[in-house]
Order: C-alpha cells, then sequence, then structure tokens
C-alpha cells in the first residue's frame, strides 16, 4: 500500500473514530441528563404551581377575583365586537386580552398554547441563561461532558498519529544513517555492502529499494574501475614487456636483428595500438550522439554474412551459430550500426558461452533473439551487464589477442537506445545466455 493512501487512512480513521466517540458520548449523556432535567422541570412546575395558588388564595378576595373575571369578559367581548368577531393576534395587547379570558374560563394552558402562538425559542434562551432553571442545568451539563469527551479521543487520536508517524519515518531516519555510512565506506575504501533493509511496497520501499541499487553501482563502478586499471596495466604491460626484451637483447647481441624478430616487435606493437585504439573508439562513441542514416536491408541475409566473418574463431571454439526465422524481413535501421551491435553481441557469445556451444538468431516481426546454450551469468549480475567496462566474473573463451575491454553490450545498449528500440536479458548460470532487440 502506498504512503499516501496510508496517511489519507490514518486521517479518515481518526475523524470517523472521534465523530463515533461523540455520537455515542452525546446520545449517553443526553439520555442521562435528560431524565434529570425532566425531573427536575415537573419538580419546578408544581414548585410554581403550590405558590400560584397561595399567593391568590392569600391576596385575592372573592370580589377582586369576580371584578377581574368581569373586566376580562367586558375587553373580550368588546375586543370581539369591534373587529367582526375576528380577533387579529399580530397585536401583543389582543394576545394578552384574549389569553386572560381563556385562563379565567378555567382554559388548561397547553390547549391555550395550541390557540395562542408563543415565543418558544425566545422562552428557551430565556430560561437557558437562567443558571437556576433545569434548562441550564441540563445544557451546561451536557455540553461538558461532550467537551470532556473530545478532549480524550482528541489526545488519544494524537498519540495513535504520532505512533503511526514515527513508525513510517523511522526507515526514512535508517536511509539517512545508511547512506552517511555508505559516504564513510567510499571515503575509507571499505566495499562491504550494507543494505537498508525494508520489505513494504509503498513510497519509502522505492526510496529504499533506490538506495540499495545505487548502493551496488557504486560498489560495482569501484569493482569495475579497479578491475579494469588491472586488467589495461596487464594488457599493455605484456606487449611493452616483450618489445622491451626484444630490444634489450638485440642491444646485447643475445637476439639478431633479422625480418623474423622485426615481425614479431611489429605484432606487439600492433597488439598495444589495438588496445589503445578500443578505448579511444568507445570514448567517442560514448560522448558523441549517434546520428542515424536509415535504409532498408534483408536482415535474414546480413545475419548470414556477418555469421561467415567469425567462422574462423568459430572453428577454434569448437561453436556453432544458426540464423533462423523470416528470410526475406526487411529491417529498417542504421546499417552500420546494426552491424556493429551484431557483432559485439557474436563477439560475447565467442568469449563467454564456452566451447562446444550454439548461437541461434532468431528473426521475427517484433523482435530479433540472440540465444546460446553457454554457461550464462548469475541473475543477480544482468542489471551491470551494459555498465561500461563490465566484463563479468567468469573465464573468457579464446586467445587474448579477442578479448575486449567490457563495452560491448554498453555499446548495443546505446545503439538500441538510438533506435528507439528495446531490449530484454534472460540468463542465470549454466541456463545459457538470451539478449532480445525488439524492434
Amino acid at each position: 500500500m502506498s504512503l499516501s493512501r496510508k496517511f489519507i487512512i490514518a486521517i479518515l480513521t481518526t475523524i470517523l473514530f472521534i465523530t463515533t466517540i461523540n455520537i455515542v458520548a452525546f446520545y449517553v449523556f443526553y439520555t442521562t441528563y435528560l431524565k434529570i432535567y425532566l425531573v427536575e422541570k415537573i419538580e419546578s412546575r408544581d414548585k410554581v404551581t403550590i405558590e400560584y395558588i397561595n399567593e391568590v388564595i392569600k391576596k385575592q378576595t372573592i370580589d377582586d377575583i369576580e371584578s377581574i373575571f368581569t373586566d376580562t369578559e367586558i375587553e373580550f367581548f368588546e375586543l370581539l365586537e369591534n373587529n367582526d368577531g375576528k380577533i387579529p393576534l399580530s397585536k401583543e395587547k389582543n394576545v394578552d386580552i384574549v389569553v386572560n379570558y381563556l385562563v379565567k374560563s378555567g382554559i388548561a394552558p397547553k390547549y391555550i398554547e395550541e390557540i395562542i402562538p408563543t415565543d418558544n425559542f425566545g422562552k428557551v434562551l430565556e430560561a437557558m441563561t437562567d443558571k437556576n432553571s433545569p434548562e441550564y442545568r441540563f445544557i451546561n451539563k451536557l455540553s461538558i461532558s461532550i467537551l470532556i469527551t473530545n478532549i480524550i479521543s482528541i489526545s488519544i487520536s494524537i498519540i495513535l498519529l504520532i505512533i503511526f508517524i514515527r513508525k513510517t519515518i523511522y526507515p526514512i531516519k535508517d536511509i539517512t544513517q545508511k547512506i552517511k555510512e555508505i559516504q564513510n565506506k567510499k571515503s575509507s575504501s571499505k566495499q562491504t555492502e550494507e543494505l537498508v533493509y525494508y520489505n513494504k511496497k509503498d513510497e519509502v520501499g522505492l526510496l529504499v529499494d533506490a538506495i540499495n541499487n545505487l548502493n551496488k553501482k557504486l560498489n560495482l563502478q569501484d569493482e569495475i574501475r579497479t578491475r579494469l586499471l588491472a586488467d589495461i596495466s596487464h594488457e599493455l604491460k605484456t606487449p611493452i614487456t616483450s618489445i622491451q626484451c626484444y630490444l634489450e637483447g638485440i642491444s646485447d647481441g643475445v637476439i639478431k636483428l633479422d625480418q623474423k624478430n622485426l615481425n614479431s616487435i611489429t605484432y606487439e606493437m600492433k597488439r598495444l595500438i589495438s588496445l589503445v585504439n578500443k578505448i579511444m573508439e568507445y570514448e567517442k562513441l560514448d560522448r558523441k550522439k549517434l546520428d542515424l542514416s536509415l535504409s532498408d536491408f534483408p536482415l535474414y541475409e546480413l545475419l548470414i554474412n556477418l555469421v561467415e566473418t567469425h567462422k574462423k574463431r568459430l572453428r577454434e571454439n569448437k561453436q556453432r551459430i544458426k540464423v533462423n526465422g523470416e528470410i526475406g524481413y526487411i529491417l529498417t535501421a542504421d546499417k552500420d550500426l546494426f552491424v556493429q551491435l551484431v557483432h559485439n553481441l557474436i563477439g560475447n557469445f565467442l568469449k563467454y558461452a564456452g566451447k562446444n556451444t550454439i548461437l541461434r538468431i532468431n528473426i521475427t516481426k517484433k523482435y530479433i533473439e540472440f540465444s546460446d546454450d553457454g554457461v550464462g551469468v548469475k541473475n543477480s549480475e544482468i542489471p551491470f551487464l551494459t555498465e561500461k567496462f563490465y566484463q563479468g566474473k567468469i573465464e573468457k573463451t579464446g586467445d587474448i589477442d579477442s578479448r575486449g575491454i567490457g563495452v560491448g553490450l554498453s555499446i548495443v545498449t546505446k545503439i538500441i537506445d538510438s533506435h528507439s528500440w528495446r531490449y530484454e536479458i534472460k540468463s542465470d548460470l549454466g541456463k545459457g545466455f538470451s539478449f532480445k532487440v525488439y524492434i
């Protein structure tokens, strides 16, 4: 699961958790405090009713009550008569007259409320602001309980998020530490691979893989550099030493200065020049952008002709090459570069496949495959085979004159990229080698 998706799920889970806690808490506290509120409200109403009755009994006489009823009836019927039997309730004075008449007539308050519209919202607000009212105590208890619940639930959510973030960020800290170790390791020339372990397939996992591959490539480049210097030193030293021996022998009179010895010196000089030229040619090819000169040519016929040029070495190594597939297929490519590509792949077969092996070149309309039944290479080496100067870890076939400097597949991939083609390498130790070019 990707890291961004984990964060989204964590945030949604936190919101859902807090919301659920609030709903449950509101239900529980509302139910609990509502019962208390209703009891207090009933007690308050009973108290008010008794006080009102006592007050009436104490203060009012029968004459007063009759006078009140008489005045109320006169006001009500005058209002009714003046408005043609329809009393408008838009005026507060009219409402008071009607209510007084209904109360004095013995109508219960709940029925009066059905007749006369009341400002319930105003009454609720008034009750809520009165600290001694049941409404105020109910709202106050409910608010404090919900507030405490929110504080607890948010605190728990923050703690869980901190744990999640720390667990997520920890591999990044580990990666930073490993990068520092790699840097120190390189400066002290220690080449042991210390890879970061992380088994999850998210953004951090991709970063870890990139760091691990970078570490491997750094180690590989250092190994290639060391081996290249050793190989080139050896290859240069051999002809130089041979030439030196000839010249010293001729100078001391031990070796005669005849045509045979001059040919031997010339041969060693050519070997030396050939090696230097190979390095210089690759550097030129590696630095410049390849300009393609596209043309159409019969692929099968070209491959047959190229195989013929390697017949001598094939006999010496007891190796064979078979070309199969689309005989009449016409390929559009830079012919010179494609010839170089084929020579390099055949050259790798001659050097690395081993004795008594067969290279099969299979032609289709989608790809050209070069596969052999040789010794192959380790699967772990495949990502590095196209690195320049990498020569693998197996013994080469053939004499010293046929050996390269480890740039064959690097040149091949550069030619493939310039044509906007793709390639695929498959191999394992003892299971042969396959290089497929998708055209």
